[in-house]
């Protein structure tokens, strides 16, 4: 079974190489930030520290599919923004390197092992747990995943995914509840 999900990432990955530049998803019911909106004014009430603001309550995402037939994401992982192909088929996380790097997240090189069989051959990466995923305020902690070697996109999959109330796709729509 860890092999045969491991070769779904594989698979992920390959198609992940050729997916053309995400666009921006705007959850439901928002409106995109107009350009040269100004800040809160000077005689504006300060909010207490601790108080939960609006970009921390989770809230559905709405996702187009992509021209490459793909839903795009971008997720803080360890507060640290990453660009996602969200995989329902894919059984966990799968970091980049570079975006692994990025985000915090612990592992060596020198510890990379053969994780699955993939296409080309045998794919190299290490099993991690990630502190932090967090998308639209749907935040998830120590998230099972992998750090893959060569790999040009991350996958967000259900280590993350089965943690939300729900996931559906309807026609060219995926909604993370």
């Amino acid at each position: 079974m860890r092999n045969t999900a491991i070769v779904i990432i594989a698979m992920g990955v390959v198609i992940g190489a050729v997916m053309p530049a995400p666009r921006k998803s705007v959850p439901a019911g928002a409106a995109p930030s107009p350009a040269g909106a100004t800040p809160s004014p000077a005689g504006a009430t300060p909010i207490p520290a601790g108080t939960p603001r609006d970009s921390d309550m989770p809230r559905e995402t709405v996702l187009a599919r992509s021209d490459a037939g793909h839903f795009l994401a971008v997720a803080d992982v360890n507060q640290m923004p990453v660009r996602f192909v969200v995989d329902t088929g894919a059984d966990t996380v799968a970091l980049t390197v570079e975006d692994a790097e990025r985000a915090g997240v612990r592992f060596d090189r020198a510890q990379f092992q053969m994780v699955g069989q993939g296409a080309g051959g045998p794919v190299m990466g290490q099993v991690v747990t990630i502190d932090e995923i967090t998308l639209d305020g749907k935040r998830a902690t120590a998230v099972p995943g992998v750090v893959l070697e060569g790999a040009s996109v991350s996958l967000l999959g259900h280590s993350y995914l089965r943690q939300l109330a729900s996931v559906s796709i309807e026609g060219d729509t995926m909604r993370l509840r």
